[in-house]
């Protein structure tokens, strides 16, 4: 087992890796729930797999329920958001009851967002099935959904009472969901573990190991910038970028964080801040995971990156890499962003 200690100033949390710890999950509920009703919210896909198996290890010991929402990111929005809690008030849902997120990414951030706003807060564990969600927003804080045609503008910072991530879960995906997960593992190669990234090379096999070295690059940067207003932003590479091109393109969400990225190097070289040489070896790299790699003109999306999250007060932070391993932030006004387009 691996463990992630989340030390934060107010919410301290613990990250569980390990296969088949969803077979032993109540010992971890446990330690850190002491009511008696919890409530599963999952997804039409996940539910199959392991919605039953969970409800009977938590069942004598817990009164549990069940919700269950349309797969896919079209449930990151306020007509599912409305429609859960409506079912969890009709099941008489009291203040400091639990939420369990179980399944991917659209699941962690709908259930987190639920959790910080019901009652005005309510705890949640995460377990993540998917691994988009174990390498990228199982940790964190960051809860939201989707509207206006932009990507998680509505949410809060709603940290866990902890986190069980199970890798043999990763057995079940298809290979183009794999995939999407790779897209987040290699940004954290990029942005902070040299080693890993040159490790990934040889497609290792995705273990508890791959996961806790990925996950300690985004430990350091979420300890020091909770918030987001400072060093965090960095966790977003790819993602300024990516975030318009999964709307508009269709693409999955570590797709097009793969093609946000080769976009923000690109930017880069002509910013004359990031080694040239890198974008063919993280064209290979996608490649090799089966990630597109198309050529997108970061140009012509300058001007929609206004409406990024990291857009404070008028200034846009793009993220960028110098090496690997070596990031920087590169803010812009809005109106010097017209001249660059």
């Amino acid at each position: 087992m691996k463990i992630i200690d989340m030390n934060l100033k107010n919410n301290p949390y613990k990250v569980y890796i390990e296969d088949g710890i969803l077979l032993n999950s109540k010992k971890y509920i446990k330690e850190v729930y002491h009511n008696k009703k919890i409530y599963i919210i999952t997804d039409t896909n996940v539910s199959k797999l392991y919605l039953e198996e969970l409800e009977n290890i938590l069942k004598d010991e817990f009164i549990v329920k069940s919700i269950i929402v349309e797969a896919g990111e079209k449930s990151k929005s306020f007509e599912t958001y409305v429609n859960v809690l409506e079912q969890l008030f009709k099941l008489d849902i009291r203040r400091n009851e639990l939420l369990i997120a179980l399944g991917g990414g659209v699941i962690g951030d709908l259930t987190g967002f639920i959790a910080s706003s019901i009652y005005r807060g309510i705890p949640y564990i995460g377990i993540p099935t998917s691994l988009l969600s174990q390498m990228d927003s199982s940790i964190g804080g960051k809860t939201g959904i989707d509207f206006y045609g932009r990507k998680n503008v509505v949410g809060a910072f709603k940290q866990p009472l902890a986190v069980l991530i199970d890798p043999k879960t990763l057995d079940t995906l298809d290979k183009r969901e794999f995939s999407n997960g790779m897209g987040e593992l290699i940004k954290h190669g990029l942005i902070g573990n040299k080693d890993l990234f040159d490790k990934l090379k040889a497609h290792p096999k995705i273990d508890e190991n791959i996961i806790f070295e990925s996950l300690k690059v985004k430990q350091k940067v979420v300890l020091e910038d909770e918030f987001d207003q400072g060093n965090r932003m960095i966790l977003n590479f790819g993602h300024t970028f990516g975030h318009i091109i999964e709307l508009e393109e269709g693409y999955k969400h570590g797709e097009a964080v793969a093609i946000g990225m080769l976009m923000a190097i690109k930017f880069g070289i002509d910013l004359n801040i990031t080694n040239k040489d890198i974008y063919k070896d993280v064209v290979d790299i996608l490649n090799g995971y089966n990630l597109p790699t198309k050529e997108y003109d970061y140009k012509k999306y300058l001007s929609k990156t206004i409406y990024d999250k990291k857009n404070l007060a008028g200034v846009v932070s793009f993220i960028l890499i110098s090496e690997v391993g070596k990031t920087c932030i590169y803010k812009v006004d809005e109106e010097k962003l017209k001249e660059l387009v």
